[in-house]
């Protein structure tokens, strides 16, 4: 299954979206906008702190600049098809706008037209 350019836009707002929740290092936001379980929230909340400062704004790369490939050759956000019929992501969170150390790995699966984000892990 190759993705469709709409899928890759609707995958990267919705990976957006999350990025700016974790941006408020809230483990309740986690729970209450993404349904993370409260003990996932708080591990999240502790692996963000293991690659950024508390003041470093968190994003991931802005649209235009989202899908083309960096030096690496590997994009700042890479959407690929699963063999169980699902979207992965890895997407290089940004410090500051700047690229960090740290990739946020997320899954995203159809449900009535509309893709559901689920998040995997944060490593790098």
């Amino acid at each position: 299954m190759e993705v469709t350019d709409s899928q890759r836009r609707e995958a990267h707002a919705l990976a957006a979206a999350f990025a700016a929740t974790l941006d408020q290092r809230d483990p309740v936001a986690l729970q209450r906008d993404w349904a993370i379980p409260a003990a996932v929230a708080g591990e999240i909340a502790d692996m963000l702190d293991s690659y950024f400062t508390a003041h470093q704004a968190l994003s991931l790369a802005p649209l235009a600049q989202a899908f083309v490939p960096g030096k690496s050759g590997r994009p700042a956000v890479d959407v690929y098809a699963t063999s169980g019929g699902t979207l992965g992501l890895e997407c290089q969170l940004l410090a500051d706008g700047k690229p960090g150390e740290a990739i946020l790995h997320l899954e995203m699966a159809g449900h009535d037209g509309a893709l559901q984000l689920h998040y995997k892990y944060i490593g790098s």
